[in-house]
């Protein structure tokens, strides 16, 4: 549902000829029609999605029905044209030509992150022919390089990062920028990096580094050369720190051997809670992963489902099925601990009441119906993790926003009703609607509902997440779960072949009105988006920049092929296979790890 959701998304955003795409293939056939389909439901239900509203908005400046608001309109302000699609390209200069506007765009092709969500970075590259060509406007360019957030030795780092790759030098705009100039100058402070022989070792250093950051309120990093002091202001905490990375996930799911295999941040999480460190990172673990969220899912199945019976009926896939399962024994454990409040029969008595009316015992005392949400509501008297933790409220709203949504469409309208057939229905709907989709990870969470994070949890977002913000420490995750040159990891690091996103674009290509992407290759945008990425993670800090890994990553290599190293475009390597990092040496014993312009704890 998700992948056609994005290719239906994808047709809409780089307005594409449906007709030409249609014909192309059966395939391509197929997913216009589910487009269509997907369309005419939204307008029979008064629906609209955002892409939609979109194009509802271009239709009407074409035909001039917003020609009162239009002309009206004298200037045009756009930040982060970096990461405009197609569609919102054209709303923007059908505005231009209706009322002339003064017009000033913003962006930074070194930032554009956004490919996955349709964002086409060579519209702003392209720019000036492009808005002269639909509008008859020219345009003059101002390059803004001074930068006032970072140190000098940031600014040097990523600077060098982002003009070492010759083949991406293509990719960026023309005529090529001047490089960025940080008005703080140099601090004293150089780019540090922490690896480790493995993820476990890696969670167990970076922890204890923080931890005696924190409670020292200073740190000394020094090797036989050099030394430096990093120093807390009198109010500086963990909420002055990031940690970033190309995944934040803390479990992932082996469908094949039906178990759960903690990623590095998981294993980082547990370091530090030892350390009693806390971090804040609801999108590090799928919903259906989380411990105190499978007992209040488990207890939700345990009052409407005891036996399992209904959800046997609706035939679930056996990922979800061994998710409910483990849901079912998550909660049976925690009524054996007879949580607080415990009078009147506690949470067992409770529980073992709704099981009984589940099983068609209910008197006139119980109602005839009873929304899901109040009954959470009811179970959370038992969890106060879910009223006081900022984690468990971003993923209890995950929850009632699901069960909310799916309300609108589902049959019951999320209601559990007692009487005759409907009790088992509404059951089963509410299983089949609202608990399917978390137990097979399609629900995610939105962590934007929290207007700020306690001051004392550490941050862990993906780069994504971190784009526009700033910290005074930002630690960047460049290869923790690389030890070894696994091809199933190259997407992350070094693409072997081109990505989704990237095949995607070029299935439209050829049915768009003009060339877009073209000029670029497939494999080459692969790497370019890479490259963006982790220009981005570079440019987070204010002070301190921690690159994190594992010490295989910065394996010099053996032998005319290098054998033993990890390519990573994050650090350095450039796409031809070289490595600038590499030091010359003399004699016939190579290095065993390549020289990296950063300092080594």
């Amino acid at each position: 549902m998700a992948i056609a959701k994005t290719l239906c998304d994808r047709l809409v955003q780089d307005l594409v000829n449906l007709e030409s795409f249609r014909n192309a293939s059966d395939e391509q056939r197929c997913v216009v029609e589910i487009l269509e389909s997907y369309h005419t439901y939204l307008r029979e239900a008064n629906i609209c999605d955002f892409a939609l509203l979109e194009v509802q908005l271009l239709e009407r400046l074409r035909n001039e029905t917003l020609s009162t608001w239009s002309n009206d309109i004298h200037a045009l302000l756009i930040d982060e044209y970096q990461d405009t699609n197609p569609l919102q390209e054209s709303i923007y200069f059908e505005i231009i030509k209706a009322s002339s506007p003064l017009v000033a765009i913003v962006g930074d092709d070194d930032q554009s992150l956004y490919r996955f969500r349709g964002g086409s970075v060579e519209l702003f590259t392209q720019f000036e022919s492009r808005c002269e060509s639909a509008t008859g406007r020219q345009t003059q360019r101002f390059d803004m390089i001074t930068n006032y957030r970072s140190s000098g030795e940031i600014v040097n780092f990523y600077n060098s990062y982002i003009t070492g790759d010759e083949d991406f030098l293509a990719a960026r705009i023309v005529p090529s920028k001047p490089e960025v100039i940080a008005q703080r100058g140099l601090v004293g402070m150089p780019t540090l990096g922490l690896f480790r022989a493995d993820p476990l070792s890696l969670a167990s250093a970076l922890s204890a580094w923080l931890e005696e950051l924190f409670t020292n309120r200073s740190i000394v990093i020094a090797n036989a050369d050099s030394s430096y002091e990093i120093s807390l202001p009198e109010y500086g905490n963990l909420g002055d720190c990031a940690f970033l990375a190309h995944t934040v996930n803390e479990i992932k799911y082996d469908g094949y051997k039906r178990q759960a295999q903690v990623r590095f941040t998981g294993l980082f999480r547990s370091e530090m809670e030892q350390r009693h460190l806390q971090i804040f990172n609801p999108r590090g673990r799928a919903l259906r992963n989380i411990e105190n969220v499978q007992v209040l899912l488990g207890l939700l199945l345990q009052c409407l489902d005891p036996e399992g019976t209904y959800s046997s009926q609706i035939y679930p896939t056996n990922e979800a099925a061994f998710f409910l399962n483990q849901w079912r024994q998550a909660a049976n454990l925690f009524i054996s601990q007879n949580p607080y409040p415990s009078q009147n029969g506690g949470l067992q008595g409770f529980t073992e009441s709704w099981k009984s009316v589940s099983r068609g015992n209910f008197g006139d005392e119980f109602p005839s119906d009873w929304p899901v949400l109040e009954l959470i509501f009811k179970l959370i008297t038992w969890m106060p993790s879910f009223q006081n933790d900022p984690e468990h409220q971003v993923w209890l709203e995950a929850i009632t926003r699901t069960i909310s949504a799916t309300g609108i469409v589902s049959p019951y309208g999320m209601k559990i009703l007692q009487g005759g057939s409907h009790l088992v229905r509404s059951r089963e709907s509410f299983i089949r609607d609202a608990l399917l989709p978390i137990a097979e990870d399609e629900v995610d969470v939105d962590e934007e509902i929290m207007p700020s994070v306690p001051r004392n949890y550490l941050q862990l977002m993906t780069i994504h997440q971190a784009k526009g913000l700033e910290f005074p420490l930002v630690i960047v995750d460049v290869g923790s779960q690389f030890t070894r040159n696994h091809y199933k990891q190259a997407f992350r690091r070094f693409p072997s072949s081109p990505s989704n996103v990237v095949l995607m674009e070029d299935d439209v290509e050829s049915h768009l009105d003009g060339s877009l992407r073209g000029f670029r290759g497939s494999l080459d945008r692969s790497f370019d988006d890479l490259a963006r990425l982790y220009y981005v993670a570079y440019s987070r800090p204010k002070t301190v920049l921690m690159l994190v890994g594992c010490e295989r990553c910065l394996t010099y290599g053996a032998g005319g092929n290098y054998s033993g190293s990890i390519p990573n475009i994050s650090l350095g390597w450039c796409r031809d296979g070289s490595w600038p990092w590499r030091q010359a040496y003399t004699g016939s014993s190579r290095p065993i790890r390549v020289d990296p312009p950063f300092f080594l704890i």
